[in-house]
């Protein structure tokens, strides 16, 4: 049984196995290659002591990924934006921020486990503000067109955190804005 409530103490316990977790797979890169015994004792706790709070290392690696997201779709300016600007500068300037956690991600296979999930939010953000904008006329294959940009934005950004890119994060965030421009001029005919 989990532990059911969150005192301090427990708190403290499950960040530090997140935080031990996270250590090593910015090392290892494989989930697979982290077991509950090597976590435990790098983090100075018994077998016990994980068990009492997760299930296995994928569990660690689920709430590791969720607190990511929920921080970045619970971000007020990114559930306020109304317009296309704020949308990209929000998501980026969130990913600078957050970059070394993002990248530890993107360099492991936990990356599969997240990105169909970080695609399906934010195309469904981008289109509500689409279908808000009163200048986008042209909605033919709009969603295809959205889904390869962010699909294909992902991908690049991977391979940017993955050290194999000629890209950097500033790269994607001005190609993003152009993008976005001509996609609202394109679409406004």
């Amino acid at each position: 049984m989990k532990v059911q409530n969150a005192n301090n103490s427990s708190l403290k316990t499950r960040k530090l196995i997140k935080d031990t977790f996270s250590e090593m797979l910015s090392e290892k890169k494989e989930i697979n290659k982290i077991t509950v015994s090597e976590l435990a004792q790098r983090a100075n706790i018994s077998r016990a002591t994980f068990y009492a709070h997760f299930d296995d290392i994928y569990a660690v690696a689920e709430e590791f990924k969720t607190e990511l997201f929920d921080a970045l779709f619970s971000n007020e300016e990114l559930g306020s934006a109304n317009d296309f600007a704020q949308f990209f500068e929000t998501i980026f300037l969130f990913m600078k921020r957050n970059d070394e956690n993002y990248q530890i991600l993107c360099r492991s296979d936990v990356t599969l486990f997240y990105a169909s999930k970080f695609i399906v939010l934010v195309c469904n953000k981008f289109l509500e503000l689409v279908y808000n904008d009163k200048r986008i006329k042209n909605h033919d294959n709009i969603e295809l067109e959205i889904r390869v940009f962010f699909e294909g934005s992902l991908f690049e950004y991977v391979k940017y955190c993955r050290g194999q890119s000629a890209f950097t994060l500033d790269d994607l965030h001005v190609f993003a804005k152009e993008w976005c421009r001509k996609f609202i001029i394109g679409r406004s005919i």
